[in-house]
Order: C-alpha cells, then sequence, then structure tokens
C-alpha cells in the first residue's frame, strides 16, 4: 500500500506540472499603446497605406468583415451588438458607419484602450464597460443580438505544458484544474492531442461557453490560429506550419497564445449553434502585385516595406474567423 501509494504521489507531481499564462495584470495596468502590437484591424484603418493596396477593393477591415457576416447571418435583425476587447475602436466605428441604428456596447479589462475607444468612437451613442469578460455574468449577455470578439481571445488565460496523463490517472481528481481539462474533453468529444505535452485555451473555451449559455444568437471570433494552413497559389509562394497546439507570440510586456479553432467549433456546435469558419483571406481578397509575390517568395528581408507586407498576406492565412448562429428551433 505505501509503495502504491508513492507511485500516486510520484504520478500526481507529474501531471501537475503545468503553468497559467495570463495578461490580465498586463492589460489593466501595464498596457500604454498598442503601436507594438499591430493587428490587421489596425493594419487596414488609414486609406492610402501599402497594405490597403494589396486589396481588391479600398476598404478598411470593418467594413470587409460587415458584408463577410451579412453572407451568413441576417444582420437586419440585429439590434444591440457587443464587442468585447476593441482595441482603439475602429472596426466598431465602421459597423456604426454601416448601420447607425446599431445600439453598441463595448466591453474592456484595459481602462487605457477604453478610453482610446471612447475618442474614436465619440461621434457615436455608445455604451461602455470597463471589466474582465470572463467574470461577466451569462445573463447579463443576453440582451445582445451579436457579439464580437476580434483578435483578442490569445490574450485570454491559457493552460501551458498539460501533460498527456491527465487523460489516464484519476490523478487529475485532486486538482480541480486538471478535472476540469478532463471534464471539457469527455463533455464534448474533444480529439486528444498528441505528444506528452499540451497547451490549451482555457479562456477562450469559458468565454465560448458563457456565450453559448447565454444563447447569444450571433458570434463573430477571430484570432490568430494554430491550425492554419495555405493552398492553391499561395502554397507555392510560402509555407505555414502550424503545430494544431496552441503555441506561444512574445510580445512586448506579455504572451498570448495561438487559438485551436476546432475545440470552439466542436464546442459550438455542441450548445446548437451552426458556423462557417475559414482564413481572413477569405474576406480580406488580395490583388498581389509583381512586388508582393517577390516580397512573399523573399521573406521581404529586402526592405522594411517589403518584411510589413509579406508578414500582413502571410497573416490574412494565419488567422482564422469563427461565424456562429444559433440554430432555429424546429416549428
Amino acid at each position: 500500500m505505501f509503495s502504491s501509494a508513492m507511485h500516486l504521489q510520484e504520478e500526481w507531481a507529474m501531471v501537475k506540472d503545468y503553468t497559467l499564462s495570463s495578461t490580465k495584470s498586463y492589460h489593466t495596468g501595464g498596457l500604454k499603446s498598442l503601436g507594438w502590437e499591430l493587428t490587421i484591424c489596425n493594419a487596414l484603418q488609414q486609406e492610402g497605406t501599402p497594405l490597403r493596396k494589396l486589396l481588391t477593393c479600398n476598404e478598411s477591415f470593418g467594413r470587409l468583415l460587415y458584408d463577410c457576416l451579412c453572407t451568413f447571418l441576417p444582420l437586419w435583425n440585429v439590434t444591440h451588438v457587443l464587442e468585447v476587447g476593441g482595441g482603439y475602436g475602429y472596426l466598431m466605428k465602421d459597423f456604426l458607419e454601416k448601420d447607425s441604428s446599431l445600439k453598441a456596447c463595448m466591453l474592456d479589462i484595459s481602462p487605457f484602450l477604453l478610453n482610446k475607444q471612447r475618442e474614436t468612437l465619440k461621434e457615436f451613442s455608445v455604451e461602455y464597460r470597463e471589466g474582465d469578460f470572463l467574470e461577466v455574468l451569462p445573463s447579463d449577455l443576453s440582451a445582445f443580438d451579436l457579439v464580437i470578439m476580434n483578435e483578442n481571445l490569445g490574450d485570454f488565460p491559457s493552460l501551458i505544458n498539460i501533460r498527456t496523463e491527465v487523460f489516464d490517472s484519476k490523478i487529475a481528481n485532486n486538482d480541480p484544474v486538471l478535472k476540469w481539462v478532463q471534464g471539457i474533453f469527455e463533455k464534448y468529444g474533444l480529439e486528444r492531442p498528441e505528444g506528452k505535452v499540451f497547451n490549451l485555451n482555457m479562456g477562450a473555451i469559458e468565454a465560448l461557453e458563457k456565450l453559448c449559455c447565454a444563447k447569444v444568437p450571433y458570434i463573430y471570433i477571430g484570432e490568430h490560429s494554430c491550425e492554419a494552413s495555405v493552398s492553391g497559389e499561395m502554397s507555392s509562394l510560402f509555407q505555414i506550419k502550424s503545430t494544431g497546439n496552441p503555441e506561444r507570440i512574445t510580445l512586448a510586456g506579455h504572451d498570448e497564445y495561438t487559438i485551436k479553432f476546432s475545440y470552439l467549433q466542436k464546442i459550438a456546435s455542441f450548445h446548437g449553434y451552426e458556423s462557417m469558419r475559414g482564413p481572413f483571406a477569405d474576406f480580406i481578397p488580395l490583388t498581389l502585385t509583381d512586388e508582393a509575390r517577390f516580397a512573399l517568395m523573399y521573406g521581404g528581408h529586402y526592405s522594411d516595406e517589403a518584411e510589413v507586407m509579406s508578414q500582413f498576406v502571410e497573416d490574412l492565412y494565419k488567422y482564422e474567423y469563427l461565424i456562429l448562429k444559433e440554430k432555429e428551433e424546429p416549428i
């Protein structure tokens, strides 16, 4: 019996060897600018930029996204829209310019970014809420027709270096976090990761569960994916190596993790949502100039502008969107 207990202790120590990555303290106190963290939304905001010249139409990110959502969602039924983590407010500005009748609400954990949103959206009637989305009650979300979470889920907490023994060991019952991990995989029938350790987008999963439990009719999520791929003509210009495991992106003052969209899609389906998923390139149409092709083939190493151009095009395939629509009840 003593030997068995010793074995369990060793196994417990091994399984518990994980960490939690969180950006909360950074966003609530350390964030003073997004200048070094160029989002695709921000990159397309200004007219006349070299990146806009790569598009088949001279439009901002928010306008292109709005038109994309119209192909899958009945936006004419949307009145109340919530954007979580809205950056500088550019996306919502585009939405309100497209449809001034929208009643918008911005929720952000960062007081700095919330003030930036107030500046950008000062011409519109918008509600502002400061807080952590993971602490919002589902009942507080039920009034919204559409919730937008663009390029921010990577900031939500992630569990790092979970050992795959967690699926085979009863030891996880002694740790509420690992027990939660077991429960998530069992409840939704998620495919188990390969290898000895894996990362899990804990915060992204909890956020999606919250939205589904609140029965928000329409949901949009966009973020850097760990399952991205490139095919067709683009595959001759560059390749994307995706591991299928959320990967760390090291940024100034904090780390983010790429998102496993297949898990989110399966969770949404379990809760009665149909989905549309793909790379940002689906709704951000490119026209590749000879200069852009050359930049992609050589990784943009010959000039700063070429490097930015190359990174932007690759990001359109590294970033995925997931559009969710609650299935209608049969009559």
